[in-house]
């Protein structure tokens, strides 16, 4: 049992992230990361959720013998979900007009793109690649604009204290290694098995989930107003 928490460690920080999220709310509960402890609550109950149906053998979501213990349609719902979450975050609080156009056409094609990806690959058994790589792309876009739009910003706290930022640098060390191993899981796995890339895939989801630990612990009250009336911390 404890060597099974131990190859899974990326649960408790999920769960101290949540906890986190919950104790610190009062200074964010009214900014545009209101619904973050849903996002993050979502997202530990979907690994829950992802690691029962491929451990217990007694609970399954496809019920074909060869596809008995297969969770990927847990994570390819999630990724929709939190890809779309965080480009409507970036995109109200990116001040300037050409970067809010390439977030709101980009969600656009990130949209089209999971529809077309049904027709190319199973969506109940394999990643969509496609989707994702092009989800990350506007999302790493989006994250690199707001950061160097607040560090232009006059009136504010130094970034470590700023909760975005630390979720911002998360966001860009996971996204750009995630579309890379998803690609190698489904085209390459025997390279993926080889170099247990799985292990590679947990510690970016380790560091990423340290990043807004380290957000939530260091986070201050900051209220800035854009153009679209939002505060953000």
């Amino acid at each position: 049992m404890l060597e099974y928490f131990l190859n899974n460690y990326f649960l408790l920080l999920y769960l101290l992230a949540f906890i986190l999220s919950l104790a610190k709310y009062r200074l964010y509960y009214d900014t545009i990361l209101k619904y973050l402890p849903m996002v993050i609550a979502y997202t530990l109950l979907s690994e829950v959720l992802g690691l029962i149906v491929r451990d217990i053998d007694d609970i399954q979501i496809i019920y074909k013998q060869e596809y008995y213990n297969y969770n990927t349609v847990i994570f390819n719902v999630f990724d929709i979900i939190f890809y779309l979450y965080f480009f409507y975050v970036y995109y109200h609080l990116i001040q300037n007009s050409f970067g809010k156009k390439l977030i709101k056409y980009g969600s656009i094609v990130f949209l089209a793109s999971c529809i077309i990806n049904l027709f190319s690959q199973n969506f109940y058994i394999e990643p969509q690649n496609y989707a994702i790589i092009i989800g990350a792309i506007i999302l790493l876009y989006a994250t690199l604009t707001y950061l160097f739009n607040m560090q232009k910003t006059e009136k504010k706290l130094p970034s470590y204290t700023n909760l975005l930022f630390w979720i911002s640098i998360g966001i860009i060390i996971f996204y750009t290694c995630y579309p890379v191993t998803m690609y190698i899981l489904t085209f390459h796995y025997d390279i993926y098995e080889k170099y247990n890339l799985s292990q590679y895939h947990y510690a970016c989801i380790g560091v990423f989930y340290t990043c807004i630990i380290t957000g939530f612990v260091l986070m201050k009250r900051l209220r800035i107003t854009n153009n679209s009336n939002q505060n953000v911390i």
